[in-house]
């Protein structure tokens, strides 16, 4: 069996393997965030997390940020899930957005493991991954992003705590002005707690291969966690021995 500690090994080769966004998700990013519920770091982006674990907002941190002429900036941090069945097919649902999200070192700082400070009055309060009972494993993308000065959530949006599913993240990302992605990982979520009383459910979204498993992510401490990104974990230390191979020619 292939244990979380296996996998974190292969870190390199899982961020390699996959961006942070989860695949499918609309914005491309290449730094990973670290996102962190209770004693369990996500490592790789992707890992499977057990629901119970998920019922309090995670810690987040982030190896980038960016300043301007007017010193160190703030962020905007939103949670989005791309499974939700509607009308069979998958859609979006926003789990979580926090603004004004600053560093809680300064920025000259090596910050890597340092935690952000996240306001507790979020526009949209961090609600708990709760996929149906029976569906597939959900795909959850956390992403920061830069926000501009004076900030404000665009009018349209003023009723989305109360009207999550069905959101479109690129579109708000344009309807707020919020033009650049600084970090991402992501997370999946299956929900065990009852016996599934519904079977009949969308198919996952196609993953970028094309092999219809866009919502799967490696599991913490699973067998199944041998899958990373649609490979599977030996095809992926076959790539990371090359690798180093290739930097110990160099």
């Amino acid at each position: 069996m292939f244990t979380k500690t296996v996998l974190s090994a292969t870190a390199l080769l899982a961020r390699v393997a996959t961006a942070g966004s989860a695949p499918g998700f609309p914005i491309d990013v290449t730094q990973n965030l670290t996102v962190t519920y209770g004693n369990n770091t996500v490592s790789p982006g992707g890992e499977r997390i057990p629901r119970p674990e998920t019922a309090a907002a995670p810690t987040v941190s982030s190896p980038v940020w960016f300043s301007d002429e007017r010193g160190p900036g703030q962020c905007v941090l939103l949670m989005v899930d791309l499974d939700v069945p509607r009308n069979n097919s998958r859609v979006q649902l926003v789990h979580w957005i926090a603004t004004n999200v600053t560093r809680s070192v300064p920025i000259s700082a090596n910050t890597t493991g340092s935690a952000l400070d996240i306001p507790s009055d979020n526009p949209v309060p961090y609600l708990q991954p709760s996929p149906p009972v029976g569906d597939s494993p959900h795909s959850y993308t956390f992403i920061l992003m830069q926000q501009p000065r004076n900030f404000s959530i665009p009018s349209m949006y003023a009723d989305l705590a109360d009207n999550r599913v069905g959101f479109n993240v690129s579109q708000f990302a344009a309807d707020a002005n919020l033009t650049t992605a600084l970090a991402a990982t992501w997370i999946t979520v299956q929900n065990l707690t009852d016996v599934p009383s519904n079977t009949s459910f969308p198919p996952p979204r196609p993953s970028p291969t094309g092999d219809g498993e866009g919502s799967s992510g490696p599991a913490s401490g699973d067998a199944s966690g041998a899958m990373i990104g649609g490979r599977t974990l030996w095809t992926a230390i076959s790539t990371a021995v090359v690798a180093v191979g290739f930097a110990i020619a160099l």
